[in-house]
């Protein structure tokens, strides 16, 4: 939900944690209410509450987390100013308009212009908040007025080039696998039965496709194949070498699916492949700060 201009303009502007106290004592709970709440902004908007944690920390956040340990803010009298939950678009704005923080959205991830220590320097630049829903970090700053942020948790951003002689190496160790599977799949092809709507073709047939109680007693014990076991047993039956091993993982390459196609096989081994020898197949390097680099594997390691 998005601010409109009355809501966003009675919220308060707290860039420490005295200002945070003073503006709980000063605002006086909503009359009627049997929890006390305290609004942040306007009054009639009692979702966004401020109070006082045991811990004496200042919080804001939504009134029905108020007992979940998830706050939007959170002022402690140390100085610390920390953001303990995953944010929206509307919780950008906020936090925006509350702290003072410059949070922008690139590549699926909250970027925020802060200085931080990088590599033994104060860097300026932008740096991932790296918040996620049912993830216990927070992101830590301290605040203050006419001044850049100072990000005290940030995460280090990586970049992952793929390493090709690597990736050579386990193209051939694979191709025995591969060429299995092609060759299983032209003899089972029947040409009379090939789809005009489909990518069907005589070089891109369908894998070969059990019953589907013929199925579970192959599979029996088999984790799913997009689960973190899966690459792992994947490569264990393929490496194994033996021709059973190999029609076990090409069944259970294609379980649930109408008869997968060549391509999306291929295309299947080596999203397997990557997952497994990620940490030799592809080189990390850091990245600057100030800079949101997305490459075609990041999803592997987020």
């Amino acid at each position: 939900m998005a601010l409109n201009w009355r809501t966003y303009d009675a919220l308060p502007v707290l860039r420490s944690y005295r200002s945070a106290l003073a503006h709980w004592e000063k605002t006086t709970p909503i009359r009627g209410d049997k929890d006390g709440t305290k609004p942040v902004g306007r009054r009639d908007q009692k979702w966004l509450s401020i109070y006082i944690r045991d811990d004496k920390a200042v919080c804001i956040g939504s009134t029905w987390h108020k007992g979940q340990g998830r706050t939007l803010l959170e002022y402690h009298p140390d100085g610390r100013v920390v953001i303990g939950m995953q944010i929206s678009a509307s919780c950008r704005e906020r936090i925006m308009r509350i702290a003072g923080l410059n949070i922008n959205r690139h590549y699926n991830e909250d970027w925020v212009h802060a200085v931080a220590h990088v590599d033994g320097e104060e860097v300026i630049g932008l740096y991932p908040l790296q918040l996620r829903y049912n993830n216990p970090r927070k992101a830590v700053f301290i605040l203050s007025e006419n001044k850049t942020p100072i990000y005290l948790n940030p995460t280090p951003t990586y970049k992952h080039t793929m390493n090709k002689q690597e990736k050579a190496k386990l193209t051939k160790q694979y191709k025995p696998f591969m060429d299995y599977v092609e060759a299983m799949s032209k003899l089972s092809a029947n040409e009379t039965e090939y789809s005009p709507w489909s990518k069907e073709s005589r070089d891109n047939p369908r894998l070969p496709q059990l019953e589907h109680d013929e199925r579970k007693v192959l599979l029996v014990g088999m984790p799913n194949r997009w689960t973190a076991e899966g690459p792992l047993e994947f490569t264990k039956l393929v490496d194994s070498g033996e021709t059973e091993s190999w029609y076990k993982a090409m069944i259970w390459l294609s379980n649930g699916h109408w008869r997968m196609l060549l391509n999306e096989a291929k295309l299947g081994v080596m999203h397997m492949m990557h997952e497994r020898h990620r940490d030799t197949l592809f080189i990390k390097e850091r990245v600057e700060a100030g800079k949101c680099v997305y490459d075609r594997y990041g999803r592997y390691f987020r």
